[in-house]
């Protein structure tokens, strides 16, 4: 029987993962970038790769 694979993309596993709710603005941070964000967070400009500082200036709310 062939071997079959299966892929899943999941963006926001990380934070889903961190137990952070749906409608929460929240990141994901590793040595002080962002890593993964919710998608909320997204809607208010914030995306993997900015310092968290930036991302909190772009979203006053957000979760870390």
């Amino acid at each position: 029987m062939p071997v079959r694979t299966l892929v899943v993309w999941c963006p926001d596993w990380p934070v889903t993962a961190a137990g952070v709710s749906p409608e929460a603005a929240a990141v994901v941070v590793s040595a002080n970038r962002v890593v993964a964000c919710s998608q909320v967070a997204r809607a208010h400009g914030v995306r993997s790769g900015l310092l968290r500082r930036e991302a909190q200036a772009r979203c006053p709310d957000l979760a870390v």
